[in-house]
């Protein structure tokens, strides 16, 4: 007799069968949500997508359709999510039957736009699916069910908040710190300051240089040649961190406490303090500088700031602002206009350091220039008429390039020999403390084999899996094709300057969140189109080399 798989269907999964008697399979997608970036959460998050991947594929009636991961997302405000916005764009399209979840907090903590999000997917046809509260929203009582449990959810989210700001505040009026690190100095058990000897001649130095007349940025080139680093172990200090010392009260012993304050409870977004009474502490730990010092420095701050004071510029929406990465600056573009309000203005992109000097090897780019090159881009895409195909094999050919699949077979091949090597050990005639030795040496190298093949799995499973972002990608395409009106940044999701004369379009069409992903590690693509154009603008006249790559 041949072996027979058996599928159990449920009575009212009728539309899980097609007319010729198939099995329909279901599309279903995973949501994983952790709202901080600790590395255990980090760990929490890994092992539920890893978990659920595992369980859709297993599923004969299941068709994997993507994992949407928020990383370090708060569960109270849906709109800063945007996997998740994602996912009900691609329920819309018809593309998810099934969402699975770890719990209702992971899915929402936000009541109102919770069941919004769960009502429009209930009239799409969509099913979530609930592990830790065992319940699904085809549920009948689910309605009543999730305004109770989400109403108690986000009141314990304000209540932790609010419990969180009262030990502050408590501790505030008793004089009590409750500055996490600052440079200059440590802490002890008890919270009590000590002056950190690396640190600590630094921030002396600061003051004293200031006071001698030395700019900002003389300080900073003194500190580099006295090889001074900053807190977090850079080696050039940036204007902001100085002005922050500068006017720093701890540095002359004293404490000033609640200088800021959040926006709403709940919310992580904080402001200066204009309503709160403020606590101040004299005399609360050994200073670096004197109270004379401090005080003169702050003197001069005054006087700088009356004779230099120019008033705030009118800001200006800039288009390709933090759009466009520099390799070789390591960091976005910024957008400056030359010739403001005249016939000649001229829009530009200049990458700065963190004292906003022109990092002079990373060329200014004209945003004329890409205009040009999204233009093109959109073009080469648009020629194509099996571009889904070609999606597809370049995805194969990343796949293979990247030796994943090899990496996991080989660990797949390690794990089963080392399962039969265990099971075969108590066939052989040695005494038990050996045989206890050899099993538990297995056990620790299958372990170990076992946790490279997860993470090498879910490394593809986030890398090379493009299957969720393909129908949004051909929808914003079509409508490009219709000659909607189509926002290219939404197509080409980033540009890579290589330099200047190298330009690489970037399309999101991987699961890994966008926010996450390291520009620096996807030059080396492989290319999906590529092309070149003249760009003249005025006096400059260059040959722009460019590529489309996926992330």
């Amino acid at each position: 007799m041949t072996n027979r798989d058996i599928v159990k269907i449920a009575a009212n999964d009728t539309c899980l069968i097609n007319i010729d008697g198939s099995l329909k399979k279901q599309k279903v997608a995973v949501y994983a949500r952790v709202s901080t970036m600790k590395d255990l959460q980090k760990t929490s998050f890994e092992l539920q997508v890893s978990t659920y991947y595992k369980q859709v594929t297993s599923n004969p009636l299941w068709e994997f359709a993507g994992v949407f991961a928020d990383y370090g997302k708060s569960g109270t405000n849906i709109t800063q999510r945007t996997e998740f916005n994602k996912m009900v764009e691609l329920a819309r399209l018809g593309e998810i039957d099934i969402i699975l979840t770890k719990s209702i907090s992971r899915f929402t903590r936000d009541t109102i736009s919770g069941l919004k999000a769960i009502q429009e997917l209930r009239k799409l046809g969509v099913e979530v699916r609930f592990e830790k509260e065992n319940i699904t929203t085809n549920d009948t009582s689910f309605d009543f069910f999730l305004t109770i449990f989400t109403s108690v959810a986000e009141e314990e989210s304000k209540i932790n908040s609010s419990n969180v700001l009262w030990t502050y505040k408590k501790k505030m009026e008793n004089g009590g710190n409750t500055t996490p690190r600052i440079y200059g100095y440590t802490f002890d058990k008890e919270g009590n300051f000590i002056i950190n000897p690396k640190q600590g001649p630094a921030v002396k130095l600061i003051f004293d240089l200031y006071i001698e007349g030395k700019t900002l940025n003389e300080i900073i080139e003194t500190l580099h040649k006295e090889g001074f680093k900053t807190l977090n172990g850079k080696d050039r200090f940036s204007i902001g961190t100085l002005n922050g010392i500068l006017r720093n009260e701890k540095y002359a012993g004293d404490m000033l406490l609640q200088k800021t304050t959040v926006s709403k409870i709940g919310s992580r977004d904080s402001k200066p303090n204009l309503t709160k009474p403020k606590y101040y502490v004299s005399d609360n730990h050994e200073p670096i500088v004197s109270k004379e010092t401090f005080n003169a420095v702050q003197e001069i701050i005054k006087n700088r700031a009356n004779r230099f004071y120019t008033p705030p510029k009118v800001k200006t929406d800039f288009e390709y602002a933090n759009y466009v990465y520099s390799i070789i600056g390591e960091k976005f573009y910024k957008s400056k206009i030359n010739h403001r309000n005249t016939k000649h203005e001229i829009k530009l992109l200049e990458v700065l350091d963190n004292n906003r000097n022109r990092v002079l090897d990373a060329k200014n780019i004209y945003y004329a220039q890409i205009d040009k090159l999204l233009d093109e881009g959109a073009n080469a895409l648009l020629k194509s008429k099996f571009i889904k195909d070609e999606i597809n094999d370049l995805l194969e050919k990343t796949i293979k390039a990247s030796g994943v699949d090899d990496k996991i077979n080989e660990l797949t091949l390690e794990a089963e020999s080392l399962s039969n090597e265990l099971s075969n050990l108590n066939s052989l005639k040695i005494d038990t403390s050996a045989r206890n030795q050899i099993k538990e040496k297995i056990k620790v190298e299958l372990s170990e084999v076992n946790e490279q093949f997860l993470t090498l799995r879910y490394k593809k499973l986030m890398n090379y899996t493009y299957k969720k972002n393909i129908p949004l990608f051909m929808r914003k395409l079509k409508d490009l094709k219709n000659k909607r009106d189509v926002d290219l940044k939404e197509i080409f999701n980033f540009v890579i300057a290589v330099d200047r004369d190298n330009l690489i379009l970037c399309i999101h069409l991987s699961n890994r969140n966008i926010n996450e992903i390291d520009l620096n590690g996807e030059i080396d693509n492989i290319p999906f189109k590529s092309g070149n154009f003249k760009f003249i603008q005025t006096r400059l006249q260059i040959e722009v080399n460019w590529t489309i790559i996926i992330i």
